[in-house]
C-alpha cells in the first residue's frame, strides 16, 4: 500500500502503544534453583547432550535441580559488578540492571519464593558462549530477552527465558521439541504428496498467523529480530504454537551500552536466503545495513514460503554461493520458486494450498516480497488477508 503519509508499516502500530523502556537484566537465580547438564555416551565418553550450535554459542539440554551446595560467602546472590567484570562486559553495562530477582534474607526464603513464582520447565536449553567475545553477544541477547519476557504475553511469541547465568554468561531457556526447520524435514517433507498437502492445509493458517502476530508484538515492544528463519522458530513441548528464538542479532529501539559495544553479528547469522535484498545489497563492514520491521517481514515471508514448498526458493542455485547471493539481491524469490528440477513441484504445492485455503498465496506473498523492498500492504492488512483462511482443524497440531 503506497502513497500518503508515513510508511504503512509505521502506521500499523500506534506509537503510544510502543513500550521501549531500557531493559533490566533478568538473572538466573542459581542460588535458589539450579540445573545439571543431561549427559550422553558418545565416542566412549560422557558428553553434554547438544541441542544445537551457532557462531556464538553451543546449546545443551539440562534438567532442573535443587541448588548446589555453596560456601557461606556464596549464600547471597553474587555481586553483579564482579560478575560483569568476569563476563568481560563494557563499562556501563550494569547501568540497566535490576536488583536480584529474589529476597536474600536466607537461603530458605529465597528458594521457596523462586520455586513458587518461577516454576521450572521439564528441561532447560542452556546457551553457552563459545568465546569471550561471545559472552558480550549473549549478554546483549539476555537484555533483549529480559525486556521482552517482562510482558505477560511474551511466552506466546518468544522462547521462555529464565535469566542469564552470571557464573558462566550462559542463557537459560526452555527446551522445546524441535525447530521449524527440523519439523519440515522430518515430519512434513517425509509425507506422500497428498498427505503432505492435507497436513499443510491443516496447520498453515494458524502457524503463519501466530508468527505474524508475534512479529507485530515484538515490534510494538521496540524489538527488531533481524534473523528470522526456520531454524530460529521453535515448537514448545506443552503447546502447539511456534515461538521465536535466537535474538543474538536483534536490536532495540533504545539500545543499551552493552548492545552498542557488542561484536558485530553477521547479517542473518550468515544465512543469505532469508535476508531482505536491501540488507544483502547495501551491507558492508564499513557501512552495515540496518535491519528494520520491513526486513523482518521479508524474512518471515521467505520462512513461510519455505514451509509450503519444503525448501528455500533459492535452492535452484545449488552449492554456488555467489550465484545464490546474487539471486537474493534481485528480490524476486517467487520467480525462483519455479526454477530448477523442483520448480514444477514447488508451484503445485503453492497452488494446492491456495485452493484448499481459498487464498491466492502467490498474490499474498507478493504483498510482502516486492522487488522494490517495500511492502505493498501493511503488516496488519497482510495478516488479515490470511485470517479468512481456515485449515481443516483450525489449529496447529505438530
Amino acid at each position: 500500500m503506497r502513497g500518503g503519509g508515513g510508511s504503512p508499516l509505521e502506521e500499523r502500530v500506534d506509537e503510544k502503544e510502543k513500550e521501549v523502556e531500557p531493559p533490566g537484566l533478568k538473572e538466573f537465580p542459581h542460588w535458589a534453583t539450579d540445573f545439571d547438564f543431561e549427559m550422553i555416551d558418545k565416542d566412549g565418553k560422557r558428553k553434554k547432550k547438544p541441542l544445537g550450535s551457532g557462531l556464538w554459542s553451543d546449546v545443551y539440554r539440562a534438567l532442573p535441580t535443587l541448588p548446589k551446595p555453596q560456601s557461606p560467602s556464596a549464600v547471597s546472590p553474587p555481586s553483579t559488578t564482579a560478575a560483569l567484570v568476569d563476563l568481560g562486559l563494557p563499562k556501563g553495562a550494569d547501568a540497566s540492571l535490576t536488583p536480584p530477582l529474589t529476597p536474600v534474607k536466607s537461603r530458605t526464603s529465597s528458594l521457596s519464593k523462586v520455586i513458587q513464582n518461577t516454576p521450572a520447565p521439564t528441561a532447560y536449553a542452556i546457551k553457552v558462549p563459545a568465546s569471550r567475545s561471545a559472552k558480550q553477544v549473549l549478554y546483549a541477547e539476555a537484555e533483549i530477552l529480559s525486556h521482552l519476557s517482562r510482558f505477560p504475553e511474551a511466552e506466546t511469541y518468544v522462547v521462555p527465558f529464565y535469566g542469564l547465568d552470571m557464573r558462566t554468561g550462559a542463557l537459560v531457556l526452555k527446551a522445546m521439541d524441535c525447530t521449524l526447520d527440523s519439523w519440515i524435514s522430518t515430519s512434513l517433507n517425509t509425507l506422500p504428496e497428498p498427505a503432505r498437502a492435507a497436513r499443510l492445509a491443516e496447520i498453515f493458517p494458524t502457524l503463519a498467523l501466530t508468527l505474524i502476530k508475534g512479529l507485530e508484538w515484538m515490534n510494538s515492544k521496540g524489538c527488531i529480530h533481524a534473523d528470522i528463519k526456520p531454524s530460529n522458530v521453535l515448537f514448545p513441548t506443552t503447546s502447539t504454537s511456534p515461538v521465536y528464538t535466537d535474538f543474538s542479532s536483534a536490536t532495540l529501539t533504545h539500545p543499551t551500552p552493552s548492545q552498542e559495544s557488542k561484536p558485530p553479528t553477521p547479517l542473518g547469522g550468515g544465512t543469505w536466503d532469508f535476508l531482505a535484498p536491501a540488507l544483502v545489497a547495501k551491507s558492508s563492514k564499513e557501512s552495515p545495513a540496518t535491519p528494520t520491521l520491513e526486513t523482518d517481514v521479508w524474512s518471515l515471508a521467505i520462512t513461510l514460503l519455505y514451509v509450503i514448498i519444503g525448501q528455500s526458493p533459492f535452492d535452484c542455485a545449488g552449492s554456488n554461493v555467489y550465484r545464490r547471493r546474487e539471486m537474493v539481491k534481485q528480490g524476486v524469490p517467487l520467480s525462483y520458486t519455479a526454477y530448477g528440477d523442483d520448480g514444477p513441484r514447488n508451484l503445485k504445492r503453492l497452488d494446492m494450498l491456495s485452493k484448499e485455503l481459498g487464498v491466492d498465496l502467490k498474490k499474498w506473498f507478493a504483498g510482502a516480497l516486492d522487488a522494490s523492498g517495500e511492502m505493498q500492504v501493511d503488516v496488519k492488512r497482510w495478516r488479515e488477508e490470511l485470517e479468512g483462511a481456515k485449515g481443516r482443524s483450525g489449529e496447529v497440531k505438530m
